[in-house]
């Protein structure tokens, strides 16, 4: 028998019938006096998650009467035995009766391997049948013995130089012991995280910490700009106790004004407008009620002077609320601030320091919808946790109470007169960076293309489709070390072919369209998870957009269009608007190329008004425009072709002459009849429009200066042609 091991014995049955013992009356007459075990319970047995099995505890087994009967040993859950100390484990064995017969056996019990993360408490079983030697019956066994024992989560202690127990991971607790920054010590992935008292964790640019589950902040908590801090279960918890700090420190974009407005979200709970909006000017902070958006009359250049229409403007003004000091900055709502003046120096990125317990779990939003008046029921909402989210996953998560495109402030331009809105000086919603969910996105008035991310403290706007919530989840957070950059990261995926055109002038203004063949489009408006219309009044400065036929008053900012669409016999007509008065040059160039037929095909652009194709491809084109809107002079084609003129009208069927007393006759030889004629000068401006019915016509050119013009001339049957006129005085 093993010392200090439980024993399980029979009675001696021989020893008392060899020393006389009156232990029974009759030789039939069964053992009913049995030995119980020496110890009747096992306890701590336990190993760290994933590096089980458990160090073994044994006891022994024997039967002192000597008799050839097996005994069975069973394990409860979570337990295993063997009779060999390394090797056999099974939940349950059989001791063979001639093996047990010979003497003591030792039985190994052990925690089995795998097991999560718990207590596991049983009892094991020991049992030897009833057994019948030399006309004697004897009765058969029944033993248990209490076991106790836990699998636990691996702890690791951060000591300055090094973890404790080893780097953390996702099932491992990690502490703070001394002060840890992200960005030199490493990432940290965890399943909690507890910072002690008076020690310091800095989540560092370009770099994350990823907790499973609760995060205990008796220290301080530093999240920066660039940092990203993700809780990854919904019901994990953020406790932040006395004594204890958590911020999360943003900057502004270089703010070239002190008006220029940025838009934010806050990444934690109960902090206050003058808290987390210290260096804003307290005038200039806004929260935007939705429920008081209604667009339904369309401004002219700002002059109070209305139609029935949409300008994407709130008709009287009372959309945009100044925010109190002492309101407490709601998770998931956006807000708008413009920074104080005080030591404002233009060119310069300001901090903004949100401070109090980091938002976490599922986050819920209202989101207004004002009725189906043709507006686009606006709401202001933000990123609500201290990390990016993902683009698509918000989408996925909101099908049916936002459209599926986001609309992100990069302020770019300052505010002018002529721009509508509800000041005297409004700034160019054209600077709005956009991203859907089908197609792409396209960069703002920055000319910086985003990424599929929103980083943390980031507000935007969305389309509302009905009064419902809009939800944040922990599942949409990024925990990597670039997705909290900025959203002007480049994405990199080239699956689908989309082609991203610019329009850049020598005054400073920018503009973005987005062509993009991907599946499920269609040539016809797919709605906004497709094709994104511009958040644009018309008076924007200069603007590029593509048109869908049957939706004339809408101008796309980004076109979805069917995968197959794109052919070397594709035509994507484009249009521009510019309200730029002064002499400019404009100029179209190819922003950003993706996918293998748009990368190996030459792109062309056609002028239809000069009669001219370019090679996009090789060089920018730069051209001259007078102010307005132009649907059908601009296209992009993949083959170089003859422009302007059907193979059965010839150039040479029109003929222009200059006569006496300033005068321009117009004569097309074959009689086809000229419906209307318009010049344009080399600057793009019209400098005469003339209607004609007939074969021949004459116009006066006193006004017009000796230069070189541009001709277009429209035919009755439809037809164009385009010609170089030179005016001689």
């Amino acid at each position: 028998m093993k010392t200090n091991q439980p024993t399980l014995r029979v009675a001696c049955l021989l020893c008392a019938l060899m020393f006389g013992f009156e232990t029974y009356s009759h030789p039939n007459s069964p053992e009913t006096t049995l030995n119980s075990v020496s110890e009747t319970s096992l306890s701590g047995f336990v190993y760290e998650y994933h590096s089980g099995s458990s160090t073994p505890q044994s006891f022994s087994v024997a039967d002192d009467l000597l008799l050839t009967r097996p005994y069975t040993i069973t394990a409860p859950s979570g337990y295993e035995v063997s009779t060999e100390v390394a090797t056999g484990y099974a939940s349950s064995i059989t001791i063979p009766g001639a093996l047990i017969a010979l003497g003591d056996i030792t039985v190994y019990v052990r925690l089995t391997s795998n097991l999560p993360i718990a207590t596991y408490n049983g009892v094991i079983t020991i049992t030897a049948p009833e057994i019948t030697e030399a006309s004697t019956t004897y009765p058969a066994v029944s033993e248990t013995i209490d076991v106790s024992g836990e699998v636990i989560r691996r702890e690791t202690e951060w000591t300055g130089i090094s973890w404790s127990n080893g780097i953390p991971d996702t099932d491992a607790s990690a502490i703070i012991n001394d002060d840890y920054n992200t960005a030199i010590n490493g990432n940290i992935t965890a399943w909690d995280l507890l910072v002690t008292p008076e020690n310091q964790l800095i989540i560092g640019n370009e770099s994350f910490a990823k907790i499973q589950t609760n995060v205990t902040v008796n220290g301080d908590l530093t999240v920066e700009a660039k940092g990203a801090f993700v809780q990854v279960d919904d019901n994990g918890t953020f406790t932040l106790n006395t004594g204890g700090a958590s911020k999360v420190i943003k900057y502004t974009t270089p703010l070239n004004h002190w008006y220029d407005y940025t838009y934010w979200s806050s990444p934690v709970n109960s902090a206050t407008a003058d808290e987390a909006l210290a260096n804003a000017n307290p005038s200039r902070r806004y929260w935007y009620d939705a429920e008081n958006y209604l667009d339904v009359l369309a401004e002219t250049d700002n002059g109070n002077s209305y139609v029935a229409g949409h300008d994407d403007i709130d008709d009287d003004g009372n959309d945009w609320v100044l925010l109190s000091g002492s309101s407490v900055l709601e998770s998931g709502v956006g807000y708008a601030a413009t920074h104080s003046t005080t030591g404002f120096v233009g060119g310069n990125t300001y901090p903004y320091t949100f401070e109090g317990p980091l938002n976490t779990g599922t986050i819920t939003t209202s989101i207004h919808y004002n009725g189906d008046n043709g507006d686009s029921d606006w709401n202001l909402i933000g990123n609500p946790y201290p990390s990016a989210i993902d683009v698509d996953a918000f989408f996925d998560a909101n099908p049916t109470v936002i459209g599926s495109v986001i609309y992100l402030w990069t302020h770019a331009t300052t505010p002018e007169a002529n721009n509508n809105g509800n000041e005297t000086y409004n700034f160019n919603s054209d600077d709005y960076a956009i991203i859907n969910a089908g197609s792409g996105e396209i960069a703002g008035g920055s000319s910086v293309i985003p990424s599929r991310f929103i980083p943390s403290g980031q507000g935007f706007f969305v389309q509302g489709l009905e009064n419902d919530d809009v939800i944040f989840t922990n599942s949409m957070r990024m925990a990597d070390n670039s997705s909290n950059n900025s959203f002007f990261r480049q994405q990199n995926t080239l699956d689908a072919n989309k082609l991203w055109l610019n329009l850049t002038t020598n005054n400073g203004a920018f503009n973005q369209l987005l062509i993009a063949y991907v599946d499920g489009a269609t040539s016809a408006d797919d709605g906004l998870y497709y094709d994104a219309t511009r958040n644009l009044s018309t008076d924007a400065a200069a603007v590029i957009y593509s048109t869908i036929s049957g939706h004339p008053d809408k101008k796309y900012a980004i076109q979805g269009k069917a995968v197959t669409d794109l052919t070397t016999e594709e035509v994507i007509p484009f249009g521009l608007y510019t309200s730029i008065t002064e002499p400019t040059q404009y100029t179209f160039s190819i922003g950003k190329l993706q996918g293998d037929f748009l990368s190996t095909h030459t792109i062309y652009l056609k002028d239809l008004l000069l009669n001219t194709t370019h090679n996009l491809s090789a060089a920018d084109y730069t051209f001259s425009s007078e102010s307005g809107e132009f649907n059908s002079r601009f296209e992009i084609v993949f083959q170089e072709d003859t422009l302007g003129i059907p193979s059965n009208i010839s150039q040479n069927t029109l003929r222009i002459m200059e006569l006496s007393h300033n005068q321009l006759q117009f004569k097309m030889t074959n009689q086809q009849a000229i419906q209307s004629i318009e010049l344009y000068n080399t600057l793009g401006q019209k400098v005469l429009t003339a209607m004609a019915n007939e074969t021949s016509t004459i116009v006066d050119i006193a006004h017009l200066g000796q230069a070189s013009y541009i001709a277009k001339i429209g035919l009755q049957n439809g037809q164009t042609i385009t010609k170089k006129v030179l005016r001689r005085l």
